[in-house]
């Protein structure tokens, strides 16, 4: 058995466990077979209710109920009873799709989920023969229709992990506030006042500390120095002529202190990602542009907002304001700050994070209540055609979400690099407008949706509309051989009755 999620790895075992559990209680207590005594009551009641041109009713009744307990008995033994045990050990987490693509995922025992192998190791369950098949036809037919879909760059799920990467260090962070105020807001407002009209290239290009503008073009961070001594710096007595030697460090240029080898506040922001974050964006962009995405969220005042209590580089405090004017300042402030939270909130990025697991809970709830749907539904076929397909649609869901995936990859492309042409865009790498965007517009969510949610409810309406007409078709053969062995009962019986007569009357 294979697994394509770390919770669905712990989680098809576990609700194999409780299944086993579940069909040991109905057996052990004598349950399972209170369907059967039902159904060979209704057989003998509807048999009583026939009229005597039908037959004998003792040879009218036996075939039927002979036929209903042999058909609940196979049912019972393919798709109730545990034969083939299963384990931690025999579950493989299925990394095929991570291997052709040249993604790197660590097993579960190496993850953070490794608590959980430890937990289940050692426990053992029994799968019917039934629900093992399928399981391995299911995998199967879905490994094959993802390993067809190309191969993407996972850019939303490359997104969301430079998302919830935060500036933890709160000197960092501070120190990334510093420059916003020492640096880029002196060179930013220098540039609006030395010019009366910039170009579209300029105005993109300006929207953030790091600009590469404002650190190759003189006049700008190369000319004006930090106010506050830096430590990683010494002082120096021509560069920091003016500035009193404190003993704290010296007075970098804002050039220095953003770019200056290890010691630069850009290599030490770098630095808070971590390795998986980091081989992921270096994977998706080559060369030094994964920097500038990587850093464009990092220092941005949004995620500074996040990182720490709540306030940025890009707002200041009101408090100070009295009367009206503070009042209404402070409500506009309170509204702004909810929908700043509100645009932080986990949007797509978060539901394809969540979809998998859904999907293997999902799975545990449907193998755990087997035995009972089972024996509620009197063991009838219909019952194992409907959950057949529904185990199968919810495990085939994996590929439509592997496709929408390209498909989003293909899309965000498009889109950006559209932009980019256009020159609407702050920077060189178009990407990077999208890793530091929490919104990606009304259309691009719709699409969305309708690739990840609409998809597989719709896939899952289909093949559950297609189980249920299945198993009713399976149903109505089973019953047409009921009726013939019903019709063979009453032939049966008609000759029985005609040769007491022939024998009544040769004596």
């Amino acid at each position: 058995m294979t697994a394509n999620s770390y919770l669905e790895y712990f989680l098809v075992l576990f609700g194999w466990v409780m299944n086993n559990a579940m069909w040991t209680i109905l057996s052990s207590t004598g349950l399972f077979a209170l369907p059967l005594v039902f159904k060979v009551l209704g057989v003998w009641l509807k048999v009583r209710e026939e009229g005597a041109d039908e037959g004998n009713k003792g040879l009218l009744a036996m075939p039927r109920i002979e036929h209903a307990i042999y058909v609940s008995f196979v049912v019972m033994l393919f798709c109730c009873i545990p034969l083939l045990p299963v384990d931690i050990s025999t579950i493989k987490f299925d990394s095929s799709r991570a291997k052709q693509c040249g993604i790197s995922v660590p097993t579960p025992q190496n993850s953070g989920y490794s608590g959980l192998v430890n937990d289940f190791d050692g426990r053992t369950a029994q799968v019917p023969i039934w629900w093992y098949l399928l399981h391995m036809m299911s995998k199967g037919t879905t490994q094959a229709m993802i390993a067809s879909i190309p191969c993407g760059t996972q850019l939303r799920q490359m997104r969301f992990d430079v998302q919830n990467t935060k500036l933890r260090d709160p000197v960092l962070l501070q120190e990334v506030q510093d420059f916003a105020d020492q640096c880029y807001s002196r060179a930013y407002f220098r540039l609006k006042n030395s010019n009366t009209q910039l170009s579209d290239a300029t105005i993109n290009s300006v929207g953030w500390i790091g600009s590469d503008y404002f650190l190759n073009t003189s006049g700008y961070y190369d000319y004006y120095t930090a106010t506050t001594p830096r430590s990683q710096w010494p002082y120096d007595n021509t560069r920091d002529s003016g500035y009193p030697d404190t003993g704290q460090g010296g007075y970098p240029t804002c050039k220095t202190w953003w770019s200056d080898g290890l010691s630069g506040l850009r290599t030490r922001v770098l630095a808070s990602f971590s390795d998986n974050t980091h081989k992921e964006i270096q994977r998706s962009f080559p060369g030094a542009q994964w920097e500038e995405v990587a850093l464009r969220w990092l220092v941005s005042p949004r995620n500074a907002g996040l990182s720490g209590d709540g306030t940025t580089y890009a707002v200041s405090s009101a408090d100070n304001v009295t009367g009206v004017v503070g009042n209404v300042t402070r409500l506009t402030s309170t509204i702004g700050l909810g929908l700043k939270q509100a645009e932080a909130l986990p949007g797509f990025d978060a539901l394809k994070q969540a979809l998998p697991m859904i999907q293997a809970l999902l799975q545990m709830m449907i193998i755990t209540v087997i035995p009972v749907l089972m024996m509620f539904s009197a063991y009838e076929p219909k019952t194992v055609v409907t959950l057949s397909f529904a185990l199968f649609a919810l495990q085939f869901i994996t590929f439509w979400w592997e496709l929408a995936g390209w498909l989003d990859d293909r899309l965000i492309n498009i889109l950006y690099d559209n932009m980019s042409a256009q020159g609407l865009t702050g920077s060189s790498v178009p990407l990077a407008d999208f890793v530091s965007s929490t919104n990606d517009g009304w259309i691009m969510n719709l699409v969305l949706g309708m690739m990840y949610v609409v998809f597989p409810a719709f896939w899952m309406g289909m093949l559950g509309w297609v189980g249920v007409q299945l198993g009713a078709a399976v149903s109505s053969a089973i019953e047409k051989g009921s009726i013939q062995s019903k019709q063979a009962g009453e032939e049966a019986g008609k000759k029985a009755q005609a040769a007491a007569i022939n024998q009544l009357n040769k004596g």
